[in-house]
């Protein structure tokens, strides 16, 4: 026991200090038994926005399709689609909202599920060796997940976990896991146990196919009671556990679905902000929609590529070395070239008098850093295509959730 707290506390503090110094890049977490497979943690601004890997990835991700977008398990497009980049889930997802087969709040619970499996699965593991990349970065739609929230539910899954009295599956299998498959051993003794409704249940989900995580998700149970509710026919040996291995994993190709030439150009997006890793990821998430996008990092010394580029939209940081996003607004506002250019300031602070003063100076929308897919692609939809700018409204002042809707 003590080693595991130990284990946690490591990991935890690891964590909290990418949360702290707003990291943005991947994490690798490798456990002492190599067979277990390799975590990957993605963190954007210090805020966790995907996770994969281990034993089981492509069950997970066909698993988590049936339990939050079943309709997708027989697109024949997306389930043959060749992936471009890791994470492949991620682009798998992003390609299915671009088409429009999943709505964000289903993406959003896929990221979700996806990340409590892996971190219940790493933070049990003794003495993990942990590899940072700095830089990485994924698009993904609108789910930036607190590090406090995802370890405690971990803890607390955990804690489920030791008062069920689930430690002595430990005990009897020196690598139990979740990604074991139940087998049914003897029918007769366990059709002697139960009503025939639920041994014909039984039979058909103890095939020694589905791991205990399958079944919880088609039996709809959490799995701390599933395993608990298997416990004596595990004591009776009515039921073993067995491995079983992962299923394929899509193709990756190290090369772009759709060739940028061979996209029709909707826009050109300028981004002027001090940080590149925002105009990176404007850039990761438009650029396979055909818009380009260029970043300033610069304001004062970017006028000219500005007025030399005149890009049809300009998304503007609000904190920035020697000005900021309000000054920049009306300075551009008062030129000819950009009158009527829509302007969107980028801000981490969503408050009234900061979308008063946004309205006051011009701005066009006012946005949440960091930028997300979903409100980004809104927002585009809105003000692109337009001949004016259209300024904020009184009523989105008043009601943030209308200012990119």
């Amino acid at each position: 026991m003590a080693t595991e707290i130990t284990v946690i506390t490591q990991l935890s503090y690891h964590l909290l200090r990418l949360h702290q110094q707003q990291a943005t890049g991947e994490l690798v977490i490798t456990p002492a038994h190599a067979s277990a497979g390799q975590w990957h943690l993605y963190f954007y601004l210090g805020r966790l926005v995907y996770a994969t890997g281990g034993h089981h990835r492509v069950r997970r991700w066909y698993r988590i399709l049936k339990q939050h977008c079943p309709a997708l398990l027989t697109n024949k497009t997306l389930m043959n689609l060749e992936a471009t980049e890791e994470p492949w889930e991620m682009h798998h997802l992003n390609y299915a909202l671009r088409q429009g087969w999943i709505t964000a709040t289903q993406v959003k619970s896929m990221i979700s599920s996806s990340v409590k499996e892996v971190v219940f699965a790493f933070v049990d593991q003794e003495a993990p060796k942990t590899e940072w990349r700095p830089g990485k970065f994924i698009s993904q739609p609108s789910i930036f997940l607190s590090i406090e929230q995802v370890l405690q539910e971990a803890r607390d899954l955990r804690d489920q976990w030791q008062k069920g009295g689930l430690k002595h599956l430990q005990d009897l299998l020196t690598l139990f896991s979740p990604d074991m498959a139940p087998q049914l051993k003897h029918p007769e003794r366990l059709k002697s146990q139960v009503s025939e409704t639920a041994y014909q249940s039984l039979t058909k989900l103890m095939n020694g196919k589905q791991t205990l995580w399958d079944v919880s998700v088609h039996m709809q149970k959490p799995l701390p009671v599933l395993i608990r509710s298997l416990l004596p026919l595990l004591h009776q040996g009515v039921i073993e556990l067995k491995t079983v291995p992962d299923f394929p994993a899509p193709v990756l190709r190290n090369r772009q679905l759709t060739s940028p030439s061979s996209l029709t150009r909707k826009g050109l997006i300028a981004c002027i902000d001090d940080s590149p890793v925002i105009g990176e990821v404007l850039d990761s998430m438009l650029a396979p929609l055909g818009y380009e996008v260029f970043t300033i990092l610069n304001p004062l010394q970017g006028i000219a590529t500005l007025l030399e580029r005149k890009p049809d939209l300009i998304f503007l940081d609000l904190v920035m070395p020697n000005t900021n996003g309000y000054e920049l607004c009306s300075f551009l506002r008062k030129t000819s070239t950009f009158q009527n250019t829509p302007i969107v300031i980028l801000t981490g602070h969503d408050g009234v008098i900061d979308r008063v003063r946004a309205k006051l100076v011009g701005a066009s929308e006012f946005l949440g850093k960091p930028p997300e897919l979903a409100k980004v692609l809104q927002v585009l939809d809105k003000q692109l295509g337009k001949a004016t700018a259209s300024p904020v409204t009184d009523e989105a002042v008043l009601n943030p959730h209308l200012a990119t809707t």
